[in-house]
């Protein structure tokens, strides 16, 4: 027989023993469960199990779960656990324990090894677990903490550049907390030794390794990658090879935009979350795609890694001095995110970021530096005939050396022509008077335009 008050405790775990045999009777799992949500500081969000310990709820398996409970029965009575019990177990535990807020809601706080830190305040508080903080940091807030070695090395990076600097800081910050509401991404663009793999590395080791994950971009558009953006701080990857293939943007531009996303588990169901992850790609080479309008290019903040180290002058030994440093580059990175919020959550303006994003935008639109060579605004009573503007392109495009752009369809042209200058604030329409169309409040300049005679050489009719 047992001792009385391991039968008391076996009777609130729902097991009941023949008073004759000393053998169990019944289990009850239902009342299991709400012994174990009584003993265990225990969750149940999106489809998984999560458990409170020294100030961080941590993720664990529905096995390791089965294994520590049925474990916990064996030590009264073996064979009591069983398929039946499990399933019926772990169905009553999920709806007791059911959290349906989203972990990593309360963004005025930091998880840190030694506190939580406000934000607000800028002050450190002890763990609780009303916080329901699933990311930690693994620094300790020391305020007297520098770093004056990642500092030198910023300012080899991007050659003294205090916007770019500037920049950086902000974007540091901005990933220590699991705020989302400036809606960027960041690319860091560079040929060559230039820093960005040391950068990575060392912000890395700052939000921690297991804070991260590494999805491609072109990988966000497959449901099982995405699934491992959840709960992450950030989402760090390579884009060095794209293998000609082109830019797939639609789930880029939603995790970017605080949208909720869908994604997949192995044999578990299709989850719903709001992704915390933000987007950090390295590149030494700015990636294609056929999207270049506006909702693609506002999303996106570049840093230009311009100086190359030669070989001579590196420093074998700089990723370990950096380390050792992340206590005081947490203090540095906290300055730029306080700017950040000052500023509304727009990042501070870099000239060197603009001019890259701007040669981008029109790589990838040349509609933009058509615009500026060759489309001037007019008032809304000027007319221009639509042959002239389409043709006028073909022949600037051809003329520069874009030979897939001199074979824009009419539709396709007129498309990307009325997006833009809607874009630019021009009231322009497109109108048709007796057999031929025209546009409002634009005019052809420069020596590429053509003139009606040479347009209708073309054969062309402009849509």
């Amino acid at each position: 027989m047992l001792e009385d008050e391991k039968i008391i405790e076996c009777e609130e775990m729902g097991i009941e023993f023949s008073k004759k045999t000393g053998k169990v009777k019944s289990f009850n799992p239902n009342k299991f469960a709400t012994f174990t949500a009584k003993k265990l500081q225990i969750i149940y969000n999106k489809d998984s199990f999560y458990v409170y310990n020294d100030g961080i709820w941590n993720k664990i398996s529905d096995m390791y779960l089965f294994q520590k409970l049925r474990g916990k029965l064996q030590t009264y009575s073996d064979n009591i656990w069983s398929l039946k019990n499990e399933k019926e177990y772990i169905g009553a535990l999920k709806r007791i324990v059911f959290f349906e807020e989203e972990l990593n809601s309360n963004k005025r706080y930091i998880n840190l090894r030694n506190g939580m830190f406000d934000l607000n305040t800028y002050s450190l508080m002890e763990h609780r677990p009303e916080f329901y903080s699933s990311i930690r940091i693994p620094v300790d807030y020391n305020e007297e903490a520098e770093c004056p070695n990642f500092i030198r090395f910023l300012n080899q990076c991007f050659n003294g550049d205090e916007e770019a600097i500037n920049l950086a800081q902000e974007w540091v910050g901005y990933i220590l907390t699991a705020e989302t509401r400036a809606q960027k991404a960041l690319i860091l663009y560079g040929l060559g030794k230039n820093g960005k793999g040391i950068f990575i590395d060392i912000i890395s080791e700052l939000i921690g390794q297991e804070n991260i994950s590494s999805i491609p971009m072109n990988e966000l558009s497959r449901p099982f990658s995405r699934v491992c953006i959840y709960g992450k701080l950030a989402n760090i990857s390579n884009e060095n090879e794209f293998n000609g293939a082109s830019l797939n943007t639609q789930y880029f531009k939603a995790i970017v935009g605080e949208d909720i996303i869908t994604a997949e588990q192995k044999n578990q169901p299709v989850i719903q979350f709001k992704p915390t992850a933000r987007m950090v790609f390295s590149t030494n080479n700015l990636p294609h795609t056929n999207d270049g309008g506006y909702a693609f290019m506002r999303r996106l903040c570049m840093l230009h890694f311009k100086n190359v180290v030669k070989e001579e002058d590196r420093d074998f030994y700089l990723r370990e001095k950096l380390k050792e440093e992340l206590n005081g580059i947490f203090n540095w990175a906290l300055v730029g995110l306080r700017r950040l919020k000052e500023n509304n959550f727009r990042f501070s303006e870099c000239n060197s970021s603009n001019k890259l994003l701007k040669q981008y935008e029109m790589e990838l639109n040349p509609m933009i530096l058509f615009f500026e060579q060759c489309v001037e605004k007019e008032h809304s009573d000027h007319r221009e005939d639509n042959r002239i503007i389409y043709n006028t392109y073909k022949s600037w495009a051809r003329a520069n050396g874009m030979e897939g752009q001199a074979k824009i369809s009419v539709q396709k042209f007129w498309r990307k022509f009325d997006a833009y200058a809607k874009s630019l604030g021009y009231e322009c329409e497109s109108k048709k008077s007796n057999s031929f169309r025209y546009h409002t409040g634009v005019k052809i300049v420069g020596c590429f335009r053509i003139s009606l005679d040479d347009s209708r050489i073309f054969g062309q009719l402009g849509g």
